[in-house]
């Protein structure tokens, strides 16, 4: 069986074979749960630059978590398509993966350097506005983190307390926007930790909503420069 390309995918396929790396993963957690999750998610790119996303639903986590890693790549058989959600997408794809026990993970070699470690969607600031309210696709922007507000908690829907810190990230054209982290993805990046880093520091920042706030507590110059 020979490989199939990412953009040649389409919704409800099976008996297909890909040579992908895994770019990232991510388990969410249920809405209003602070201790049940929805599965595994994992965004895989391939020659063609092209980006896909996977699903594993949470009672096969235990069998494919362990056999796979985030910056590897693998050959992976035994798998099935279905369309892509309409709203919230990671990537602008019309189909997904989707993984199951059976699913076979065939590591190979990273000397496969012409399949690129990441892809990102970038959005220019200036095309930001465009985005405001909508959830059709989620937005990736990328820049040079200015400042950072200290971890702090705030209450969320009059119902439980949820972890928050703010960051500033400017382009090359000195433009700024103020980005957000909640809840577990302030775990994930950590705010003193980057603050113990030597700058510039540079990020990329995925998977974000984007919305029109007309008040701030604090305005990015108010933030703490790095």
């Amino acid at each position: 069986m020979s490989f199939t390309y990412i953009r040649d995918l389409q919704s409800f396929q099976f008996n297909k074979k890909l040579k992908v790396r895994l770019c990232r993963m991510w388990r969410q957690k249920l809405i209003g749960s602070n201790d049940q999750f929805s599965g595994l998610q994992c965004i895989l790119v391939d020659q063609m630059i092209d980006a896909i996303q996977a699903s594993i639903k949470d009672i096969d986590y235990d069998f494919i978590a362990p056999k796979i890693k985030a910056g590897s790549i693998y050959e992976i058989t035994h798998f099935h398509t279905g369309r892509n959600k309409p709203s919230h997408k990671v990537v602008p794809h019309v189909a997904q993966l989707f993984f199951k026990a059976r699913t076979i993970f065939k590591e190979l070699p990273t000397i496969h350097a012409h399949i690129p470690r990441h892809r990102f969607y970038l959005v220019d600031y200036t095309q930001l506005s465009t985005r405001i309210g909508k959830i059709d696709i989620l937005t990736d922007v990328f820049g040079h983190i200015t400042g950072i507000q200290p971890l702090e908690q705030k209450m969320v829907g009059h119902e439980r307390l949820e972890n928050k810190y703010e960051l500033c990230i400017e382009n090359i054209r000195k433009e700024d926007v103020r980005i957000t982290l909640w809840g577990d993805t302030t775990k994930t990046s950590d705010s003193q930790a980057l603050q113990q880093l030597t700058s510039p520091i540079f990020a990329a920042f995925t998977r974000l909503k984007v919305n029109n706030f007309k008040h701030f507590s604090k305005s990015c110059s108010n933030q703490k420069q790095i």
